[in-house]
Order: C-alpha cells, then sequence, then structure tokens
C-alpha cells in the first residue's frame, strides 16, 4: 500500500514533533525548528516517503501558509491537489513519473521555483501560465524537440533555467552534434541569466537569436 498525502503529513508532524520540556523546545535548531503541525510551517517536505506516495490529492490545499513543498522521489504520475496552496512559491517534483505540467497552474499566482527533474516530462505545455516562475530545474527528462522549447519564450521572468540530459540537450550539446542547445535557448529566452549553472554570454544571445530569428 502507497503512502497517501494524509499519512505523509502524520509522519512528518511525528518527525519534527519534539517531547514537551525538551531543552530544544527552548533553543530550537534545524531540524526541530519547524512546528509539528504541517499546515502551520511555511516549508513542508514530504519527499522520499516509504512506501512513496502515489497520488496528489486535495490534502494538499491544507497547505496554505507553505512557500515550499517538496514531494520530491516518489512516484506521483500527475500534479494535482494544489488549489488552496496560496503561498507556495517553490514546488520540488524531482524523481517522480510526471509527464504533463497540467496542474501546477493552480499555484501559478505565486510559483517563482518549479524542480521538477528526473521525471517523464515530453514537453513543457502549461509553462506559459506560471507567469512568476523564476527557476525552472527540468532535467533528465523526455524533451526531444527544439519546439518544446518555444513554451520558453512566454516565461519573461525566468532567470535560471536547467535542461541537462534530455534528449534535447543531449542532440544539441554532445561532441558530434550541432553544440548549439545554449545559443537555442538564448534565442528564445534572451532575458534569461543562468542556463545549467552557467551564465549565459552575449555571443550566445545574438547568435541565438539569428538562429531562432
Amino acid at each position: 500500500k502507497m503512502t497517501s498525502v494524509k499519512d505523509a503529513l502524520l509522519k512528518y508532524a511525528e518527525k519534527y514533533s519534539v517531547p514537551e520540556g525538551d531543552d530544544r523546545m527552548r533553543n530550537p535548531g534545524p531540524p526541530y525548528a519547524c512546528p509539528v503541525v504541517p499546515i502551520e510551517n511555511e516549508k513542508v517536505l514530504l519527499y522520499g516517503m516509504m512506501p512513496p506516495i502515489a497520488k496528489m490529492d486535495v490534502t494538499l490545499s491544507t497547505l496554505k501558509k507553505a512557500k515550499h513543498i517538496s514531494l520530491s522521489s516518489n512516484v506521483i504520475e500527475k500534479i494535482t491537489g494544489l488549489k488552496g496552496c496560496e503561498c507556495c512559491e517553490v514546488l520540488s517534483l524531482g524523481r517522480n513519473q510526471i509527464k504533463k505540467l497540467d496542474g501546477v497552474e493552480d499555484v501559478a499566482e505565486t510559483l517563482e521555483e518549479l524542480w521538477i527533474s528526473y521525471n517523464l516530462l515530453t514537453n513543457l505545455k502549461g509553462l506559459e501560465k506560471l507567469g512568476k516562475l523564476r527557476v525552472l530545474y527540468v532535467t533528465q527528462n523526455l524533451i526531444a524537440k527544439l519546439s518544446e522549447l518555444d513554451a520558453l519564450k512566454e516565461s519573461k521572468l525566468l532567470e535560471e533555467l536547467a535542461m541537462i540530459g534530455n534528449p534535447i540537450w543531449n542532440e544539441h550539446s554532445l561532441p558530434g552534434g550541432a553544440e548549439d542547445f545554449r545559443e537555442q535557448i538564448a534565442g528564445r529566452c534572451p532575458w534569461l541569466k543562468k542556463l545549467d549553472g552557467a551564465p549565459l554570454t552575449e555571443e550566445e544571445k545574438t547568435v541565438g537569436a539569428e538562429k531562432v530569428g
């Protein structure tokens, strides 16, 4: 039996609870700085549950104050249940089995960082709905076509992007290929500051603009 979000929150609360009278209540430090009640936390970490979480559900909507929600290293296939997470700025979904970005738009008004590496995404449809997104980690997915990168054109506030390990990255970055991945991104997203850990150069932006047109 997989772990439900409700059970994961109970485990999380147990993990961070401290017996009454414990010195750590007077002098809290990691990991004891977290309140015991998840719905009051600004950071809720439900990663790597054993057994894993298979489904995101409406229980997540109770996390009204959470700015950072992590559900990474589970077996989640769909993004659901985020309506009500009205403070969510960082959503960590790495190392799951997610195929689409559908559902992430429920936190579009606040989301600034989406960490969704090591999943099964073949495209970036839905990215255009995330108007406040600054950071996107989407390494080691299944994005294979240059046309899928066009979704980045609408991400006007995007500052940092990581795409290493996608088929399109391999094709356009590895020796023997076109070796123009950075230019392809720069041509679509010239306002980007950092790509795969390195700053975009003016030359990459200039060449990219010519390539992409």
